[in-house]
C-alpha cells in the first residue's frame, strides 16, 4: 500500500519535471536540447552561435579535418579553420564558436568578422568535390563489363561449336547408311 503511494507521488514529480523541461525547451527555441547535447558529448560537439541581424540561432557543430561543420535547416555548412584558438571560447561549460551568417565567416573572440565566402556555395562545392565520381572507377567498370562480355562470347562460341560438332558427327554417322541407296548413272542421280 505504501509502495503504491510512493509510485504515484514519484509519477507526479516525473510528469511535472517533463512538462517543465518541455516548456523550457519551447521558450528557448531549441537552445536547451542543443546545449544538453553539446554538454553530454564531452567535447566532441561545439555550440555554434549563428549571428544574424535580428536574433542569434544555435546549432550543433563539430571539427572535422580542419573544418567546422554544422547543420542548419537540413543543410550542412563547412567553414575552414585557420587558427582554432582565435575562434573557440568556453561558456557554460561548453565550447562555443560564433559564425556571422551575412558574411558566411567565423568570428574571432573579439567579434571581428573574418573575411569569408558564401556558405552555401562553398559547402556545395566541397560536397561536390568529395562525392564526385572517380574516373578510375568508370574504367574499372568498363574493363569488368568487357571481360564479362568476352567470357559470354567465348561460351557462346564454344556452345555453337559443340552443337555444330554433334550435328556433323550425327550426319557423318548416317552417311554410310545412305551411300548404297544412291546410284549414279551417266551424271544423273537416281534416288
Amino acid at each position: 500500500m505504501v509502495l503504491g503511494e510512493i509510485l504515484i507521488q514519484t509519477s507526479y514529480y516525473a510528469i511535472v519535471m517533463v512538462l517543465t523541461i518541455t516548456v523550457i525547451g519551447l521558450l528557448q527555441r531549441g537552445f536547451f536540447l542543443k546545449y544538453i547535447k553539446a554538454k553530454t558529448s564531452f567535447g566532441k560537439y561545439v555550440l555554434v552561435k549563428i549571428r544574424t541581424q535580428l536574433r542569434d540561432y544555435f546549432a550543433i557543430g563539430w571539427v572535422e579535418d580542419g573544418f567546422l561543420v554544422y547543420k542548419r535547416k537540413k543543410a550542412e555548412y563547412r567553414l575552414t579553420l585557420v587558427d582554432d584558438k582565435k575562434y573557440f571560447y568556453r561558456t557554460l561549460g561548453v565550447n562555443w564558436v560564433d559564425v556571422d551568417e551575412k558574411k558566411g565567416a567565423l568570428c574571432t573572440i573579439d567579434y571581428e568578422a573574418v573575411t569569408g565566402h558564401d556558405l552555401q556555395t562553398e559547402s556545395d562545392l566541397l560536397v561536390r568535390a568529395l562525392t564526385r565520381p572517380n574516373v578510375a572507377d568508370n574504367k574499372e567498370r568498363i574493363m569488368f563489363g568487357l571481360l564479362i562480355g568476352i567470357i559470354l562470347l567465348v561460351l557462346a562460341v564454344a556452345f555453337l561449336s559443340y552443337s555444330n560438332y554433334s550435328v556433323t558427327k550425327s550426319i557423318l554417322a548416317e552417311l554410310p547408311k545412305l551411300a548404297p541407296s544412291v546410284a549414279i548413272t551417266g551424271g544423273n542421280s537416281l534416288i
